[in-house]
Parts: C-alpha cells; sequence; structure tokens
C-alpha cells in the first residue's frame, strides 16, 4: 500500500466521494529518556564493511558530486570519504562519497565520532532519510556541516506538508547552531535521536537542538546516510573555489540504537 502523509490521506477519503471522518487528535509527542534506546548494532570502521553498508553511484540537481564506490577508505582505523576533482569531461565536477546502510530504523538513536569536512561548497553530514526514489513521502534527519563554516553546524529535517518547496516537492526545518570548536578540525560525537513525534540533535552528549514541528509526520523507516560532496548552492554552502577539493571527512565510529518505546 502506497503510504499517504495524514494530511493527503484524509483529503483522498474525502475526494473518493464516501464518508469522510475527522482526522484523530494528534498524540502528545514521545518524551526522550535515558531508558529510551538500547544499543542494536555499531561499526568500529576497521574495514568498509559492505556486507553492511553499501557505496552508492547516483547524483542529483544541485549536487556537483558524482557519488563513486572509490572515494571511500579506511585509514589508521578510520572511514575516510573523500570530495575529489574528477577527470576532464565527467558528467560532474567532482567524485563524492555516499556510504549508506543497508538496515532501516524506524525510531532510534545513531550516534558517530565525526571530523567533518573542511572547504568552500562542501557538505559532510550525518543522515537519517527514507530512501525510495522517487519517494511517495519524505522523512529525512540531517546533521550536516558546511565546510566554510569554521564554528557551527546545521541541524534539520525534511517532511512532505503543504505548500511545499515547488522545486523540491518537501519543506524543511534548518537550524544553524553555533559551536565552540571547528568541526572540520576536530573529532566530535554527534547524535541524532528520534522517537514519535519528536527529535533532538546532540554535540558531546549536549543537546543543542530539539523539535516536535510536523514531526508526527516523520513516521517511514530511515536509512543511514554518511556522505561527502558539493553543493551548487552558494548562498547555502559557499561558492566552489580552490578550498572545494580535495578534501575529506573522517568518521571513527558509528552506534546505531533502537528505540524501546519508553
Amino acid at each position: 500500500m502506497k503510504y499517504l502523509a495524514p494530511a493527503l490521506f484524509w483529503a483522498a477519503t474525502a475526494c473518493s466521494g464516501g464518508s469522510s471522518p475527522m482526522p484523530p487528535a494528534a498524540e502528545e509527542p514521545a518524551a526522550i529518556t535515558d531508558q529510551s534506546f538500547e544499543l542494536a548494532w555499531e561499526d568500529p570502521f576497521d574495514t568498509v564493511d559492505l556486507s553492511r553498508w553499501s557505496l552508492m553511484t547516483h547524483s542529483w540537481d544541485g549536487n556537483l558530486a558524482q557519488f563513486a564506490a572509490a572515494g571511500a577508505e579506511v585509514v589508521d582505523g578510520r572511514l575516510k570519504l573523500n570530495l575529489t576533482p574528477a577527470p576532464e569531461g565527467s558528467a560532474k565536477p567532482y567524485f563524492g562519497v555516499e556510504y549508506r546502510s543497508k538496515e532501516t530504523l524506524q525510531y532510534g538513536k545513531v550516534e558517530a565520532r565525526v571530523r567533518f569536512a573542511k572547504g568552500s561548497a562542501v557538505v559532510s553530514s550525518l543522515v537519517l532519510i527514507y530512501t525510495p526514489w522517487p519517494p511517495d513521502d519524505w522523512n529525512e534527519l540531517d546533521i550536516e556541516f558546511l565546510g566554510q563554516n569554521a564554528d557551527r553546524v546545521q541541524f534539520n529535517h525534511m517532511i512532505n506538508i503543504p505548500p511545499a518547496d515547488p522545486a523540491t516537492g518537501h519543506k524543511q526545518y534548518p537550524k544553524l547552531v553555533q559551536l565552540s570548536f571547528d568541526p572540520g578540525a576536530e573529532f566530535h560525537d554527534y547524535a541524532i535521536e528520534w522517537v514519535p513525534g519528536r527529535a533532538r540533535f546532540s554535540v558531546d552528549g549536549t543537546v543543542m537542538h530539539e523539535t516536535t514541528e510536523e514531526m508526527g509526520r516523520m513516521v517511514l523507516p530511515q536509512n543511514i546516510l554518511l556522505t561527502i560532496w558539493a553543493s551548487g548552492s552558494a548562498g547555502w554552502a559557499g561558492p566552489v573555489d580552490a578550498t572545494t577539493a580535495p578534501t575529506s571527512a573522517e568518521y571513527d565510529w558509528i552506534k546505531v540504537y533502537r528505540y524501546t518505546g519508553q
């Protein structure tokens, strides 16, 4: 059965000619406690583990990089994702990496120790996203570092809700948060916690952003993505310049927790 967001479901019911009951009242978002999660699996990134992860080879409009398997490597016990110039005549000016989990998570916590990538126009990230393409609905939670910065990180969630951005088909809620360090220079611990109706984003164990806004639509199983790419949106990620590539992000480890319902 194709998934419809709640508002679309009730609209479809009304248009079907049958009776159209009122939507149920929204439930109170779940609280997040110390007992909300239990460890499901972890990866110390001692190898590029293709039994657990896939190396993607796609791209999209606005991404100046083509994802390529060759850009991922393990160096000194850390997963290194590289953004490099592509040869002349390539479809895109850069090669990047999308390292995608084969398992999905429907509510839970993802925590990783990361040194993000420096460079203007460069985006490196820890992402949860519902991945069928084209999507029948949009669910996404992001921690993104824009490499032109030296003291902040962006948290974001994206869903389908009218009026969606006509260019993307979804609506997003970005939050740029000031930090006391450079995420592109040092390793730090980043986490996304997702429970029914609520998400929060932490750095080094401190909650930096929490949201319930339209989170009742965030219900679909999501893959974990570790990415590095170059953005064509200079107003958001900065212009392409000599610092854009080569550059890299490093992931020391990742821990994935399932939601216990508590």
